[in-house]
């Protein structure tokens, strides 16, 4: 008997006849199929436009200049970059630096690949011509090769045909990705070439074709993801996933492993939580206790290991236990205490290879955002600029967006951007529509890159103001108050916090204080007594935002009003400004008279030292 629970596959309800029930599945499933081919259209039609007037505008700005220089002598006088690694953190480097740098991108493979949607192609391999790319060139010079190895001013690599090269640098970007260990999840330089790549997607979904069961060691996206695609093609086939945790996807939001759960026991998948495995053999896999499970075919879905090797030489140092890239809030290399590495000041980590804030999800979006972080400063340091911190750089607050979606066969889904979680119809769209639009981005398209730009401003603003990112764990930083000591009002809000902050996580100071005066300081903020200021994961506010930020830390209803922040700030300042114009006359000075008898834990929450 193996441990945890097995669900059986549910019989459908007396009332739902079988043949309703599977009318309903296929105009469900057509009807996602329609709404993806419709806007998949329309956004074609977008690009071509677009690339039409792209195309007329470079032409007529070419006749007024009149004869321009070649850009082969345009790249001669600027700064060599080199990035290393044509996924999604090194194909938004490469976008954002190729017009201004001579800009080298290096990876052993000739095409982009998108890997979120690669687990379909175990079902229905054509699908890969829908989620791959040539890799670009038009603005930038591409290398195909392995590196090995990584040094201060230089790069070594290894090509195809087994020669040996190095590439010269002013600044580097590292994006190398990582590994998986159920094959063919992650390319690797067997697979050089689009061909290649295809005829190890064939061979993996002839060998599943051909399987009766299988059994998947892990549970989180890609587990569930996988479980979830070989159910849909094959209802037959008994699916079994074995996790080490007590629900899937525990990474992510409750709700998003409860959703993934249901839809897979419905369908006959058996879960078995609390199962740590001990070692994994292509038809078995053995449990800590000495259990032996058996399946036709076994899928390793335990954690994707950084493809660092290139670093294990000169920047062995650096590598944090998991073998990650330790770097600063800068994105550098780092030491282990946190200072900067001695020599490498022209060198940035990214994506899967770095070691990451604690909170962060190993994302393609979270890899673009360091992207974006070590693109900018790698310009700053160019310009002799102070240098942006990681991920306030990127989306404007100490905490980036949790953006994902779990894919549930082609016609089902969860999608979670923050603390709020959709599943059904709708993920399953959206991941379609993702998957097109960063497709055509990595080609350079101007649809696809018009649209993540409009994205990451959209999730940055979002998370700031109507949908914010998910509190800290506790032993993180806590959030302080600063309001006007002698004010009334002030005083009457925060006792009313008190009362209703029942994760205790604001802390107050008054701003006159000498531990106010300090706070403000450090956040560069002046003595403004008309204002509170709240300082948080997402920096500091003031006025109607401080207020409103606030509110968020409070239970039912009170909580309900942080949607006000979606109203323009200056309209919601103006009333602040009204209310503190006239508070001391309407409300009155504290005069101590208002004070409450208060718990020793109260009284711990007031800052005074």
């Amino acid at each position: 008997q193996m441990p945890g629970r097995r669900a059986s596959k549910p019989s459908l309800p007396e009332t739902a006849p079988p043949s309703f029930m599977s009318t309903f599945s296929i105009l469900r499933k057509g009807s996602v199929d329609a709404t993806c081919g419709l806007i998949i259209t329309l956004l074609s039609v977008v690009d071509v436009a677009l690339l039409l007037v792209l195309s007329l505008s470079q032409t007529v700005a070419s006749l007024f200049k009149g004869v321009t220089r070649s850009s082969s002598d345009l790249l001669l006088s600027r700064p060599s970059v080199v990035v290393v690694g044509g996924s999604f953190s090194g194909l938004w480097a490469q976008r954002a630096l190729s017009d201004s740098y001579d800009v080298t991108l290096v990876d052993f493979k000739d095409y982009f690949e998108y890997t979120p949607g690669v687990l379909r192609l175990f079902v229905q391999p054509s699908w890969l011509s829908r989620l791959s790319g040539p890799l670009p060139r038009r603005r930038n010079k591409l290398v195909v090769g392995e590196v090995v190895a990584v040094h201060p001013t230089e790069i070594a690599l290894r090509t195809a045909d087994g020669e040996e090269a190095q590439i010269p640098f002013d600044y580097l970007l590292l994006g190398c990705g990582s590994s998986y260990a159920a094959a063919p999840v992650k390319a690797s330089p067997r697979e050089p070439d689009l061909p290649s790549r295809r005829r190890s997607w064939e061979e993996a979904a002839a060998r599943l074709a051909r399987a009766s069961s299988v059994l998947i060691a892990g549970g989180g996206p890609v587990a569930v993801e996988l479980a979830a695609e070989v159910l849909d093609a094959y209802p037959s086939v008994s699916v079994t996933l074995v996790t080490s945790g007590t629900s899937l996807c525990s990474g992510l939001p409750a709700a998003v492993g409860e959703a993934t759960a249901r839809w897979l026991e419905l369908r006959g998948a058996a879960l078995h939580y609390s199962s740590r495995v001990e070692s994994v053999r292509p038809d078995s896999v053995t449990l800590v206790g000495g259990q032996v499970l058996s399946a036709d075919i076994v899928y390793p879905c335990m954690g994707a290991p950084p493809a660092s090797a290139p670093l294990e030489g000169s920047l062995a140092s650096q590598l944090d236990e998991r073998r990650r890239l330790r770097l600063t809030p800068q994105l550098q290399p780092a030491e282990q205490n946190g200072s900067p590495a001695s020599g490498w000041s022209r060198v940035f980590g990214m994506g899967d290879v770095a070691s990451l804030p604690a909170g962060e999800l190993q994302l393609g979006h979270t890899a673009e955002l360091n992207a974006h972080v070590a693109a900018e400063n790698m310009r700053r340091s160019a310009a002799g600029r102070p240098l942006e911190e990681y991920p306030r750089g990127a989306v404007g607050c100490e905490r980036s967006p949790r953006v994902f979606c779990v894919s549930l066969g082609p016609h089902d889904g969860v999608v979670a951007f923050n603390g709020l979680v959709l599943s059904g119809a709708v993920a399953a769209v959206t991941k379609r529509i993702l998957e097109w639009t960063k497709v055509a981005a990595c080609a350079e398209r101007p649809v696809g890159v018009a649209f993540w730009k409009f994205g990451d401003a959209a999730s940055a603003w979002l998370s700031m103001t109507v949908l914010p990112p998910p509190p800290p764990a506790p032993h993180e930083p806590k959030v302080i108050l600063l309001f006007d000591g002698v004010c009334l009002l002030c005083s009457t809000f925060v006792h009313f916090l008190l009362d209703h902050n029942a994760d205790q996580r604001i802390h107050f100071c008054a701003l006159q204080s000498e531990p106010g005066k300090d706070i403000l300081t450090r956040h560069g903020l002046p003595l403004d007594v008309s204002t509170v200021v709240l300082i948080d994961e997402c920096g500091a506010h003031v006025r109607s935002s401080a207020a409103l930020r606030t509110l968020r830390h409070c239970g039912a209803p009170y909580c309900f009003l942080y949607a006000l922040a979606a109203l323009p700030r200056p309209l919601r300042d103006f009333g602040y400004r009204m209310v503190a114009a006239s508070r001391y006359r309407l409300f009155g000075k504290d005069d101590g008279s208002a004070c409450r008898r208060m718990t020793k834990a109260m009284r711990a929450r007031f800052l005074s030292t």
